[in-house]
């Protein structure tokens, strides 16, 4: 599907194609400090499926448990997380992860799946009927 988003400012907007099928959640601590909350919805999205239509994201780098270093865009402005881009798009299995909470389309994007489940806090329920992964697929 293809959708539109951006920061909530409105000083940085995006679009990008987006496979419903692979919205996720993510458990783990990052994406829970990040998000200030218990997990963090994301799609992850081929590097030629997503482009910044407007403004220029602030960036840094962060290296996730899994090892993967993953460059952070965020509007300078308002503070929003736009969404992880790998450092490297064209090395195999890159992705851009965009947070879908972002997506003007956000309602149409349901769960999937669950990422990093080990981390899940022991309050927060399993969601029913998604795919489920200790770390990474």
């Amino acid at each position: 599907m293809n959708t539109t988003g951006g920061c909530y400012c409105g000083a940085i907007t995006w679009a990008a194609r987006i496979d419903p099928k692979r919205v996720a959640i993510c458990h783990c601590r990052d994406c829970q400090i990040f998000s200030g909350s218990a997990f963090r919805l994301a799609a992850p999205v081929a590097p030629g499926d997503f482009e910044i239509t407007r403004g220029t994201p602030r960036t840094f780098e962060k290296t996730a448990a899994s090892g993967k270093v993953r460059r952070m865009l965020f509007c300078g402005d308002c503070g929003t997380h736009l969404c992880s881009v790998p450092p490297d798009a064209d090395a195999p299995g890159a992705f851009v992860s965009v947070r879908a909470a972002t997506s003007n389309d956000f309602a149409k994007l349901a769960v999937a799946g669950e990422l990093w489940c080990q981390s899940r806090l022991p309050w927060m329920p399993e969601i029913a009927g998604t795919l489920k992964f200790d770390r990474e697929p």
